[in-house]
């Protein structure tokens, strides 16, 4: 059984870890390229931690995914999260580790009185795709031109999944 929580700066080195694989195996996943993952500290990683935006999934002690989770704040926002990225490592891919991790974040949203919960994924990224539709996601929009690369634009897809 796998286990979900907020990560805290005791994560700080598996978090980086996990980060710098996921951008490079899954870079249309991330907004981060290799390189900047791979510049960043285990100290940078223990302030970004200290934000309280990320979760994990842990099979016994080790992390094996991640996802970034942000409830807004604001009174007229509070309504609405974001989501992502969302990465699982290779090896637990298709064991049910993202289907817990997931369930952790629609939990906690729900918990929290989140009533929308909001992402954006790259077109090419069918798997992802896939993933979110069978949670019920549904796409809502376009952002063009979203990310730019070796002089290339990528637009993002836009998606929601309505909690109530």
């Amino acid at each position: 059984m796998f286990l979900y929580r907020k990560l805290g700066i005791e994560d700080a080195q598996a978090w980086l870890v996990l980060r710098q694989e996921g951008a490079t195996v899954a870079p249309s996943g991330f907004l981060v390229t290799e390189e900047e993952s791979r510049a960043m500290t285990v100290e940078t990683a223990s302030k970004v931690l200290a934000y309280g935006g990320l979760r994990g999934v842990f099979d016994d002690d080790a992390l094996i995914g991640f996802c970034g989770y942000r409830p807004q704040r604001q009174a007229r926002t509070r309504h609405r999260a974001e989501l992502g990225p969302f990465y699982v490592t290779p090896d637990f891919q298709g064991t049910g580790a993202a289907q817990a991790m997931m369930r952790g974040v629609l939990d906690e949203a729900k918990e929290g009185g989140v009533e929308q919960i909001e992402l954006s994924v790259a077109p090419a990224n069918a798997r992802a795709i896939a993933f979110y539709e069978r949670h019920g996601y549904v796409q809502f929009g376009v952002l063009p031109d979203a990310i730019r690369e070796n002089g290339a634009s990528e637009d993002a897809l836009l998606y929601r999944l309505q909690l109530s």
